[in-house]
This record gives structure tokens, C-alpha cells and sequence, in this order.
């Protein structure tokens, strides 16, 4: 199988088929996926879920940080 995302700057696109597809029947599908669903746009609406998420908790980052280490010491 093979798959392949691209972003078409014209109406014509050329393809290539594998030598081992020839005489077979194969599926050749178009069409457009949202950027939610690229690893790209997955990242982005993270971020923009997350971010400045505890800005407002007043956390010493380095205190946080032995605190959860301490998690996992005391196993």
C-alpha cells in the first residue's frame, strides 16, 4: 500500500504506479483531510489547549520538579 499526503499547487498531478500494481486492480482516492488530522496540526491545537494552562498557579518550577521526583523515590 502506499500512501502519500501532498498539497496540490495545480489541477494536474502526475502519479507513479509501481511496477507490482501494473495489471491489478488498484484504488486511487482524492480528497481533503483536515489539519486536526496531520501530526503537524495534532501539535498545534495541543498547544493551543494547553498553553498558559497553569500560568496562573504560582509554581516554583524547580520545586515542582523535586516534588515529582520525590514520587517516584519513595516507591
Amino acid at each position: 500500500m502506499i500512501r502519500e499526503i501532498i498539497k496540490p499547487q495545480t489541477q494536474i498531478h502526475t502519479i507513479e504506479i509501481p511496477k507490482e500494481y501494473l495489471n491489478r486492480d488498484v484504488e486511487i482516492l482524492i480528497f481533503p483531510i483536515s489539519p486536526a488530522k496531520t501530526e503537524k496540526g495534532r501539535i498545534h491545537q495541543l498547544i493551543r489547549k494547553t498553553s498558559g494552562i497553569i500560568s496562573n498557579q504560582k509554581i516554583d518550577p524547580v520545586m515542582w520538579q523535586k516534588e515529582i521526583r520525590n514520587e517516584w523515590d519513595n516507591r
